[in-house]
């Protein structure tokens, strides 16, 4: 499968597992991907335009899944299994922007485009588990945070190539979906 498949295949997966997080199970389809995977929205910010609901890879088809989408953008990652998580931390200070740094800068842009404050990045590498990123200061939101805690995770302070930094908090998809309830973002 090219590239691009997996990664419109993986966005596809995402999509499903969301919406079933979201409805405990009862439905797949409140979420689907965003038009182009957030280009228009990415197009139209550049002009000073805002574009409701386009932003980052994943949107709402229905509107019980808006107020996910009201707290943070999302981004999803297939692939890149030749690029780590932990090349921002090894990197010659004149390198040039990592893969990873790249990531967290477009997941940044989409949710300061979108006038959010907070951004979620999901990954997964060939052949490995599925990964959630998404800033620190969200875990003061999240009323099972002991319970997320418990379960493997990293948290890290990256520092980003164009800039400023972010404090993230990294654990297993799963593991956000079995311990975080969808009503914190209610």
């Amino acid at each position: 499968m090219a590239k691009s498949g997996k990664g419109s295949e993986f966005e596809r997966q995402v999509c499903r597992q969301l919406s079933a997080w979201w409805t405990g199970g009862q439905r797949d389809d409140v979420f689907w991907r965003s038009a182009n995977s957030g280009a228009m929205a990415k197009t139209r910010s550049k002009t000073g335009k805002s574009t409701f609901g386009q932003y980052g890879d994943i949107q709402a088809t229905d509107p019980i899944g808006q107020p996910l989408l009201d707290y943070f953008t999302i981004e999803v990652k297939r692939g890149y299994s030749a690029y780590t998580f932990m090349d921002m931390m090894d990197k010659k200070e004149t390198a040039a922007m990592q893969q990873w740094e790249q990531f967290f800068h477009q997941v940044d842009e989409d949710r300061k485009n979108a006038g959010l404050d907070a951004w979620m990045l999901i990954t997964r590498r060939d052949r490995r588990e599925t990964l959630a990123f998404f800033p620190l200061r969200m875990m003061s939101h999240i009323d099972t945070y002991s319970a997320l805690r418990q379960c493997p995770h990293i948290i890290a302070r990256v520092d980003l190539k164009e800039g400023g930094s972010l404090h993230v908090y990294c654990c297993l998809l799963q593991d956000f979906f079995d311990r975080v309830s969808p009503e914190n973002f209610r």
